[in-house]
């Protein structure tokens, strides 16, 4: 809760990583939130209030899970939405002739995009999704000790590149935006 929303603010495409994160943990923990309480929440570093916040984050988070029926793959429907908000601002970058080291960033990622859509087979919605597909899959394999070829850790280092820049502009955008709401 306390990381998800420091992410949100600075960093959406981690945010977004993050958040599929804990999605895994509820599931690896199979939903039992007094487990994840007892294993994971009393672990923290935190006063008992914050811990009952953190608790009751990760039990609504399960409960948008069931109510969105992910308990085995997906993603709750509001991650589903910020994803594609940051496509749709991605589509906005690309039509904008003074962002062109952002369509030049995006030219030399496309093909890698492809490659990956064609060799994983999963069900991404966009590009944007197939990145951040890529980097989760490739945080899980470095967790896993895996074996990463130079390859795979050069088109990662791609797209991690691609969803800074974007992350960055993103920022910027809803920083401009808020102020100009104030």
């Amino acid at each position: 809760m306390l990381i998800s929303r420091e992410k949100r603010k600075t960093n959406i495409a981690e945010y977004i990583l993050y958040m599929w994160q804990v999605e895994d943990t509820i599931r690896a923990f199979e939903f039992d939130i007094d487990r994840l309480e007892r294993d994971l929440i009393s672990k923290f570093d935190q006063p008992g209030n914050v811990k009952k916040e953190i608790r009751d984050w990760y039990e609504n988070l399960a409960i948008n899970m069931k109510n969105d029926k992910v308990e085995k793959v997906g993603h709750v429907s509001f991650i589903t939405n910020v994803i594609n908000e940051l496509y749709g601002f991605h589509l906005l970058l690309l039509n904008k002739p003074e962002e062109s080291d952002y369509n030049q960033m995006y030219a030399s990622v496309m093909p890698l995009i492809r490659e990956m859509n064609a060799r994983q087979k999963w069900s991404a919605n966009n590009e944007i999704e197939t990145c951040l597909n890529a980097v989760y899959l490739y945080l899980m394999m470095r967790l896993r000790n895996d074996k990463i070829t130079p390859e795979t850790s050069g088109a990662m280092d791609h797209f991690i590149k691609f969803l800074g820049m974007l992350s960055l502009k993103f920022k910027a955008f809803e920083d401009a935006s808020g102020e100009a709401e104030a």
